[in-house]
């Protein structure tokens, strides 16, 4: 009996001093509120609208309350008010012709911090009236950057074509249009819906710089002229090529309609490339200079031809094979096969150790990976190949810059990680992870935007709620660290990690793929956050798809009142299952996971906001996590 006294008095006094805990805990928080809302008013009555909003954020993210809610939604009544007059008071300028005092409104609207998608575009079509193509291109892609909607995004893409190469859009008849808007479709999706492949063939011979078949006028409209179609050359083996249409075969069908388009024979050019027709290709780049010859992009144009007439220098079997790795290397880069590509340019490497392309093509693509040995590596050999000066200095410059490069990355990859890292694990409720005061903040069970749509969000809905305003700040703010990685190592793996889970919270899948299709290139998983709905408890999983396996690596699992507990073994050293992944350094594997090999997984499908997967054992369904507003429970958002 004593011993059951002593116990439960124990019991009862460890939950005393965790209670006590807690609340001195709390109090820490309110008190940082305070000295935090206090600056936030400082700023608001100061007149410094963005600053005092990202105050009033910072305090929701450790305790929220209403007054500082209503705070955040009378600073965004006030400064979309202040945007919307800029905007108005910009076009009423641009209007007049006075170009350059609208884009100076409208950078002085840019410090709001609010609807920066519309303001970048309209500064785009004001550089563009001053001259300043260079300029105008940069906000259009800032502005394609902020756009979710595929459609606005073609438009775009169109625009962007007409600030690069100066054409005018072509008066066309109604079926012409059908037309042209597939063709721009296509190229948008070459390699899932779409393919490379035309029926063209390879050149036969290599050894003289003439078309290798009749002349294929040019067929693309105001479409995107760096179409570098993202994905993985499809050669005339490749089964796959068969169940999606040809954009190159697409783009010959209108070479009536198209055959003064300088975009149009640009894409050829690409086709012709990808195809292994590199004298065509030369040609078609040769044709579109003169047909653009103010083209922004003529310097890369011209060092692209320079590239073919080497490639076409080389003698014998051994050169038409490496003209055949360079085809399917450039078809895969297009289509965001990176693995393929590299591998293309190494046997490349292998077959003419001597020509220097190769190495400075190799030592592009590691640096672009963030693989510093490897450049350092292939730009040396590169500079001891060549004899042109301009070329050594060229290449010194990339060498000497490597270290500093990847110091800054890491950098900039470690701000974006800190601030992901929380997010989710405030998201997740894992108050077992991170900062010791974690277990003091109020977890809420995510939102639904409707009150009568609660109780049958019960179980699609995933997570627990941050404020919506704090949760979008830090991911733009991440996001914005993101940018500045992938400036650096555009083929970054750990930046590209990073930068789909943010496109993903931002519900752009597309943008989410073209990262993901990074990170799986480099035979890493792509992952997402989401809970786990079972019978008997609900576990926060971290959910990786590969190649021939699905994980749902565990993270936590909730009593009924959504307290956590972690799992039997560690989730990685952050206890999110290694949030990011680093390709270099090998990784433990022994997480508490529900692993599905390919074969086991029987059928997926969405269902209004849940992921259902029916393996052979059992069935899975998952609530993705959805950070920055309300969770869509329904509609194509949802889906």
């Amino acid at each position: 009996m004593r011993t059951k006294t002593i116990l439960l008095i124990f019991l009862l006094c460890s939950a005393l001093a965790a209670e006590n805990l807690e609340k001195t805990q709390k109090k820490e928080l309110e008190a940082q509120v305070k000295t935090i809302t206090a600056e936030a008013e400082r700023l608001e009555h100061a007149g410094q609208l963005a600053e005092a909003r990202t105050k009033y954020a910072e305090s929701q993210a450790l305790i929220e309350v209403n007054n500082v809610t209503d705070a955040i939604k009378r600073l965004d009544d006030q400064i979309h008010k202040q945007v919307k007059d800029a905007l108005n008071e910009s076009r009423k300028l641009y209007e007049a012709h006075k170009f350059r005092e609208s884009a100076a409104v409208l950078d002085q609207a840019m410090k709001l911090q609010a609807f920066q998608p519309v303001l970048t575009y309209n500064l785009a079509l004001c550089y563009h009236q001053l001259g300043d193509r260079s300029q105008a291109l940069e906000y259009l892609r800032k502005t394609k950057t902020g756009t979710v909607d595929p459609k606005q995004k073609q438009k775009l893409l169109q625009l962007q074509t007409f600030f690069t190469t100066g054409e005018n859009g072509l008066s066309v008849n109604e079926s012409d249009r059908d037309r042209i808007l597939r063709v721009d479709n296509l190229a948008d999706s070459v390699g899932l819906e779409a393919s490379l492949e035309d029926e063209g063939g390879a050149e036969e011979s290599f050894s003289e710089l003439e078309p290798a078949a009749p002349e294929t006028p040019p067929a693309q409209p105001a479409a995107q002229p760096f179409l570098k179609t993202d994905r993985p050359v499809v050669t005339h083996s490749d089964t796959r090529a068969s169940h999606r249409s040809s954009l190159c075969n697409a783009l010959i069908e209108l070479k009536g309609t198209l055959a003064n388009s300088p975009a149009a024979t640009f894409n050829l050019a690409n086709c012709a490339e990808s195809n292994g027709r590199t004298a065509e290709a030369v040609r078609l780049l040769e044709k579109y200079l003169e047909m653009s010859p103010n083209a922004l992009d003529a310097g890369e144009a011209r060092a692209r031809i320079a590239d073919l007439k080497l490639l076409l220098t080389l003698p014998g079997q051994n050169g038409v094979e490496v003209r055949r790795l360079y085809a399917s290397a450039y078809g895969s880069l297009a289509e965001r096969k990176y693995d393929r590509a590299l591998t293309a340019f190494n046997k490349a490497g292998e077959l003419a150790p001597e020509f220097a392309l190769t190495k400075w093509k190799l030592g592009l693509f590691y640096e672009a990976m963030g693989d510093v040995a490897r450049a350092r590596e292939n730009f040396t050999r590169y500079q001891q190949l060549v004899s042109d000066q301009a070329a050594k200095d060229e290449t010194n410059l990339h060498l000497s810059t490597l270290d500093p490069k990847k110091a800054k990355y890491d950098e900039e990859v470690d701000e974006a990680e800190d601030i992901v890292a929380d997010l989710f694990n405030r998201a997740l409720n894992l108050t077992f992870n991170g900062p010791e005061n974690r277990s003091a903040l109020r977890a809420k069970r995510a939102r639904v935007k409707k009150k009568e749509d609660k109780g049958k969000a019960k179980y699609r809905v995933g997570g627990f709620a941050i404020p919506f305003a704090y949760a979008q700040q830090q991911l733009a703010r991440a996001s914005e660290h993101l940018q500045i990685a992938l400036a650096l190592f555009p083929l970054g793996a750990e930046a590209n990690q990073l930068m789909g889970l943010v496109f993903m919270q931002a519900n752009d899948g597309h943008a989410a793929t073209t990262s993901f299709d990074v990170v799986a290139s480099q035979g890493l998983p792509v992952a997402f956050y989401a809970e786990l709905r079972d019978r008997k408890h609900d576990q926060a999983v971290k959910c990786e798809l590969s190649h021939d396996r699905v994980r749902l690596i565990y993270l936590s699992s909730y009593d009924k009142k959504g307290n956590p507990a972690p799992p039997s073994k560690p989730a990685g050293e952050d206890g999110l299952g290694d949030l990011v992944i680093d390709p270099s350094t090998p990784r433990q594997q022994g997480f508490d996971s529900l692993d599905a090999t390919l074969s086991e997984i029987k059928k997926v499908e969405t269902d209004k906001g849940l992921l259902k997967l029916k393996l052979t054992r059992q069935d899975v369904y998952l609530s993705p996590i959805y950070l920055p507003s309300f969770t869509p429970i329904e509609g194509p958002q949802a889906r």
